[in-house]
């Protein structure tokens, strides 16, 4: 039996006047790649934060690998969680590339080595070496998006939550990170709407709609009905539309 690495239950969020999130539960199982899908508002960026406690003050139970999400746990989850933010900006504060992927690493107290040796894991893994000595404010939206990725893989986590992670990629770059998605062994949660990519790189899907789940099986199965797709406010991936020009 796979062991659930997340596991929300019962998940109700409140902000002013807002009632977030509904009722809801699911879990995720090791190396499985989930998909949030869903209108913007649809609650899908609240749910990824709830894991890392960006936000707290939920009604009923997240576990991580078993430890529940609580102010105590902290710190010892966010050690298992990389975080890939929707906007790289918030998520770059070192000058250059390699104190940006070591600052993790340090920070826990590994050694300069085994920072280096991390630091080169995640730059090779995401075929990025030429990176390495830049200085952040020059590189372009997809490198810096490609370094925040780089970032969370030198924290070698047993699961990455990623928001819109091929927003403002070129082509190139957004093969890239699918290839990337393909290749790493973690467990990953990914709000986008990036259908394709989805259909591409997802085992499941979770369909929320005004802070519900709609629907929650295999992406396939979801990304093929159109009129799921319609009621939730979202269209058939690219590739499954019909073309609709004549040459």
């Amino acid at each position: 039996i796979m062991a659930k690495a997340v596991e929300f239950v019962k998940i109700n969020k409140r902000f002013p006047g807002v009632h977030v999130l509904k009722d809801i539960s699911f879990s995720v199982e090791e190396g499985e790649v989930h998909a949030l899908l869903g209108e913007n508002g649809a609650g899908k960026s609240t749910l990824l934060k709830l894991l890392v406690g960006l936000n707290l003050g939920f009604h009923g139970d997240i576990e991580i690998e078993g430890i529940p999400v609580t102010k105590k746990n902290l710190a010892g989850i966010r050690e298992k969680i990389g975080y890939v933010f929707q906007d790289s900006e918030s998520q770059l504060f070192m000058s250059n590339v390699y104190d940006e992927i070591a600052f993790a690493p340090r920070n826990y107290g590994l050694s300069e080595g085994e920072t280096e040796k991390r630091v080169e894991n995640a730059l090779k893994s995401i075929h990025i070496e030429y990176l390495r000595g830049r200085q952040i404010y020059k590189m372009s939206g997809g490198e810096k998006k490609m370094v925040s990725i780089a970032t969370i893989l030198g924290m070698e986590p047993d699961i990455i939550l990623m928001d819109e992670p091929s927003i403002a990629l070129d082509p190139a770059n957004r093969r890239n990170l699918i290839n990337i998605l393909k290749e790493t062994k973690q467990l990953k949660i990914i709000a986008s709407h990036d259908l394709d990519m989805v259909l591409e790189v997802c085992d499941r899907v979770i369909l929320m709609a005004d802070g519900r789940i709609m629907k929650d099986a295999k992406a396939k199965e979801i990304l093929t009905d159109e009129q799921l797709l319609l009621d939730a406010g979202l269209e058939l991936p690219l590739c499954m539309q019909q073309p609709r020009w004549r040459s």
